[in-house]
């Protein structure tokens, strides 16, 4: 192994780091905005939002750094890809902003109905982009060099709308995990249900996702069998089953009136699944086979840069910790929740 080779295949595993730190944390607070969606009460919506008040910036700042990150150590990925899939990428950047203006105005109007509807609706569309983005990568791109030689709609697909479908059913049950922490009373116990109905919900997709990718002739490279085979590799069953361990635990709290242990399980559960199909994926980064090295700067630069991140790491994450310190404990609604 050269060692620029090295230093790109660890830049992949950074990468996996922040997506997964990226996708836990604002997948729970794009799961509340979701759940805004099932009740009409304000006040119950007033203390779902107050629970993210505090956090919700902080979760972005790893959408920011994996993005400075992509563009820093993998220009090529950067460069191409998220050109090719520039629909899906535009629908994100709407509705991040969408999801935004809904939190922030609802906030201050005496009329806060329409606001939380656009901040439930955005949320659900960033959920839908995340998917579609990740989905358009993780089936194969065609590329002849540099050109990308696909359509301008190979991101919609079955397969897309499975992963699209999965991602909102998991942040779904990690906003549901997350109430379940900050809030007391009606609303936990309604976060409970919640919970378990969307737990139930994305388990059962991942399911059907990893059936519909060991059946599928061209995918086997995301569940450890490259080259057209079929099934799984042991790793990812092994990894699989922890998943599923992971969320069986996850359902023993809820159920057992736990505060805290359901949203620990949730980010455990995460990191299994992204072991599995990151492990198996590597070291392409964008199947069906250009690597992390082929991808990667020039070793120079990608040393640089894993002094600069390395620096940066340390801050953010004390910051990000001060800040859950900061706003620990149950949210402190103005009005009582019946």
């Amino acid at each position: 192994m050269d060692g620029h080779m090295g230093i790109a295949e660890a830049w992949y595993w950074i990468m996996a780091l922040l997506l997964w730190l990226y996708v836990f944390t604002d997948g729970f607070d794009l799961g509340v905005g979701f759940l805004c969606l099932h009740t009409d009460d304000e006040a119950w919506r007033d203390a779902m939002t107050e629970t993210i008040d505090g956090v919700w910036h902080a979760n972005q700042t790893w959408l920011v750094m994996l993005g400075g990150v992509l563009f820093g150590a993998f220009p090529l990925v950067y460069g191409t890809v998220l050109a090719a899939l520039y629909l899906p990428a535009g629908l994100l950047l709407f509705a991040l902003m969408a999801r935004g203006i809904g939190l922030e105005y609802r906030a201050e109007s005496g009329r806060k109905r329409g606001w939380s509807v656009l901040f439930g609706i955005g949320s659900v569309a960033v959920a839908l982009a995340h998917g579609f983005l990740l989905g358009g990568i993780l089936q194969g791109m065609r590329f002849d060099g540099l050109r990308y030689t696909g359509g301008a709609f190979d991101w919609f697909s079955p397969f897309t709308v499975l992963v699209a479908l999965t991602l909102l059913f998991l942040y779904a049950m990690f906003g549901a995990a997350w109430l379940v922490l900050k809030t007391d009373g009606a609303l936990q116990a309604k976060a409970r249900q919640w919970g378990a109905r969307y737990g139930a919900a994305a388990v059962a997709m991942l399911v059907i996702v990893i059936g519909y990718v060991a059946l599928h002739g061209n995918m086997g490279y995301l569940v450890g069998r490259p080259g057209g085979q079929g099934g799984l590799s042991p790793m990812f069953i092994g990894l699989a089953v922890a998943a599923v361990l992971c969320a069986a635990l996850y359902f023993q709290a809820l159920g057992k009136g736990r505060d805290g242990q359901p949203l620990g399980w949730c980010a455990v559960m995460l990191a299994f699944v992204f072991a599995a199909f990151g492990g198996s994926l590597f070291p392409v980064i964008v199947p069906p086979g250009l690597t992390a090295a082929q991808a990667a700067s020039p070793a120079e630069m990608l040393r640089v840069m894993l002094a600069v991140i390395g620096g940066l790491m340390p801050v953010i994450l004390f910051y990000n910790a001060y800040q859950y310190r900061v706003f620990r404990g149950k949210a402190a609604p103005e009005n009582e929740i019946e």
